[in-house]
């Protein structure tokens, strides 16, 4: 590699360096606003619009930055946001997005919480079965890169969707394998989540004194999540669930004096100013619920309405539907048919419209029993409603397991596809830097000698130049050197003697006849004529001297301006301003204006088929204007700035510290104006 070649790959790298501090400092600032930005959308006593809003500008952001470690975080960051705002379809697109991001640069931990943010977004959207393909994901990912953090929640959550559509064998032995890691993790509340969900898949199972069991596994965590520093309203009502869950036991067993002991017993700590509405509701409806069952009407239906009416203010469609239900099997236990049917119908309407199959089938059950009308109709829906949920968890049965083998499978051929994309990426990149350092050592060779070429080139043609203007200063000091001899001899030697015959003459004319008076005169005056035309001549000699002087560069600028020739037949105009003063500029200004002249008129020449062409040299104030214009067929001044031409006229123009401006289009002809400052 040769000195030119060190000196390329020296200033690439110098930009290089330049260019990733200024990005550098650049991301810093900004990073500064993303972080107020995510400060105001994570601050949760805000409004959420301001707060969406903010994460949105945030994004918007960083959303253009390159795909690094800080970008990729952001993006997390971003997911996680939209996700406690409830904006599950923009924290699904975020999360999609940096899943990409983190297989572009082969992050695998990005990749695995990507996967498990978008299992938790479909979780919060209902829809399982995308919800378990991403948790399955995520928990594989997690395992390749040897990082337990979060599989114990990932195994939670997919032990959640088995019991979400009735699996509670496959529920229970997904949630086992989740307390291990958590308990080995040490998460209090997690411990606590898994064991209550372990007591209800027991519960869907029958197994009654198991889940009483891991339910109250669950209520000894309580004391410490309080010992972590836990509020008391989440304690409540972590309480409350486990409270009300033991209960669903005993009204399983129909063991409803213990049914109604446990509720009687949660209900007096339970503070009803944070415990949420609707897990009170429930508690309310079931105590109604068991009070009933055990034959104490004391309070009823008054504790069922109280539970429906709490219901229906919030909103709890599902917990209407059950509150309806009760009260319909409440009615028909005291022989209200009426009653009874209206609650029912309301129930059958209601588990409709949120596609409730359990509640349907409760409904059209009771229905089917008190409805002598209807009968026939909803004992007709009962065994479609059964009917179809036996398909669907046939179909259930084996569907979580195919999606997990599926999402290993497509997770091995991906892992497969891309260690073979990486083989040939590098053989690829190998090749094509091979072939690239061999082309450009060859452009850089061959550009080397063009320049060095096209250097001596100048060199030779400006060492010319520079003898030219040394030899026409030559010739001119003789010609002054000659003129002013001349002008020194004409002045003290003829002047002189002249002089000294005018004395003798005017001597001689004191002479007293008159012929002689008349002739002497008249030789004295034609002395007198003679005396002023030399002296005349003399200061002529001594001004022309002067005048070449100032005049020579610019006349030979002019000459080779109007005496131009080529195909086109152009004439050429030369308009130089007189008052420069060419004897005070330097040689070295003149042989690039020269310069300059002399290649914009042989770009002329070349290329314009111009009419007609003109230069022009104008001094302004202390500055020098050199303006070449043509009318010929003109240029596109962007496509032809890489030419030797436009190089040398700039490298000339930056050596006077001047500034080039070029102005052309096709077929309207074109203009070079050079402007640079004297002195």
């Amino acid at each position: 590699m040769n000195k030119y070649q060190l000196y390329a790959l020296a200033a690439f790298l110098c930009c290089l360096v330049f260019a990733c501090k200024r990005s550098s400092g650049n991301a810093s600032g900004s990073s500064q606003i993303i972080e107020k930005l995510f400060e105001k959308g994570e601050d949760i006593a805000a409004d959420p619009k301001v707060r969406e809003a903010s994460i949105d500008s945030a994004y918007s952001i960083f959303s253009s930055y390159d795909n690094d470690s800080i970008t990729r975080f952001f993006y997390r960051r971003a997911t996680v946001a939209y996700y406690d705002l409830y904006k599950y379809d923009k924290s699904l697109r975020t999360s999609h997005k940096v899943y990409k991001m983190g297989v572009e640069a082969k992050d695998s931990l990005t990749m695995a919480k990507a996967a498990y943010f978008s299992g938790i977004n479909f979780s919060g959207k209902n829809n399982n079965d995308s919800a378990f393909f991403y948790y399955s994901q995520a928990e594989k990912l997690y395992i390749d890169i040897n990082d337990t953090s979060l599989t114990g929640e990932i195994g939670l959550y997919k032990a959640y969707i088995y019991y979400n559509i009735g699996e509670y064998v496959q529920c229970e032995s997904e949630a086992i394998k989740a307390l291990r890691l958590l308990e080995a993790k040490n998460s209090t509340i997690d411990i606590y989540k898994c064991n209550n969900l372990i007591g209800s898949a027991l519960l869907g199972e029958g197994n009654f004194p198991e889940a009483i069991k891991y339910y109250r596994t669950a209520l000894a965590q309580l004391d410490n999540l309080r010992k972590e520093g836990y509020p008391d309203d989440i304690i409540s009502n972590y309480k409350a669930y486990c409270y009300n869950n033991m209960g669903r036991v005993y009204i399983k067993q129909k063991d409803y004096k213990d049914a109604i002991r446990i509720y009687e017993e949660a209900f007096p700590g339970i503070d009803t100013r944070v415990i949420e509405p609707s897990l009170y509701a429930m508690m309310l409806n079931n105590l109604a619920y068991v009070k009933f069952k055990s034959g104490d009407n004391r309070g009823l239906p008054d504790m069922f309405y109280r539970s429906l009416h709490l219901r229906d203010s919030i909103g709890d469609r599902s917990g209407v539907v059950a509150s309806n239900l009760s009260l319909g099997e409440y009615f028909a236990g005291r022989s209200d048919t009426a009653r009874a049917i209206m609650y029912l119908k309301f129930a059958y309407d209601g588990a409709r419209k949120i596609k409730s199959a359990d509640d349907i089938l409760n409904a059209t059950k009771l229905l089917a029993d008190i409805d002598l009308k209807d009968g026939p109709f909803y004992a007709e829906q009962y065994i479609q409603v059964s009917e179809a949920l036996q398909e669907t968890a046939k179909a259930n049965r084996g569907k979580f397991a195919r999606i997990e083998y599926e999402t290993d499978k497509l997770q091995d051929e991906k892992e497969a596809l891309d260690r073979k994309n990486s083989y040939i990426m590098g053989a690829s990149i190998i090749v094509l830097l091979f072939v690239a350092a061999i082309f450009i050592i060859y452009y850089l060779n061959s550009r080397n000698k063009e320049l060095l070429l096209i250097q001596e080139q100048q060199k030779a043609s400006e060492e010319i130049y520079q003898l030219m203007f040394e030899q026409q200063s030559n010739i001119e000091s003789a010609r002054t050197e000659e003129k002013t001899r001349i002008a020194m001899e004409l002045h003290d030697g003829i002047l002189n003697n002249i002089y000294a015959v005018r004395l003798n003459l005017e001597f001689i004319n004191k002479k007293a006849d008159d012929e002689s008076i008349v002739k002497r005169k008249e030789y004295i005056k034609e002395l007198q004529n003679v005396e002023s035309e030399i002296r005349a001549v003399s200061h002529d000699l001594s001004r022309n001297d002067i005048f070449n002087q100032g005049q020579d560069f610019g006349t030979i600028l002019k000459f080779m301006i109007t005496s131009q020739k080529n195909n086109f037949n152009t004439g050429f105009d030369a308009e130089i301003d007189p008052a420069i003063d060419w004897d005070s500029m330097n040689n070295t200004y003149k042989v690039n204006i020269y310069r300059i002249v002399q290649e914009a008129l042989q770009n002329i020449n070349k290329y314009s088929q111009a009419e007609t062409a003109g230069v022009a040299i104008m001094q302004r104030d202390n500055s020098l204007n050199i303006i070449v214009t043509d009318d010929g067929i003109g240029f596109e001044p962007e496509k032809a700035k890489g030419g030797i031409g436009l190089r040398n006229l700039r490298k000339r123009t930056d050596s006077l510290k001047g500034i080039l401006n070029i102005t052309s289009q096709p077929g309207k002809g074109s203009s070079i104006e050079v402007v640079f400052p004297l002195g």
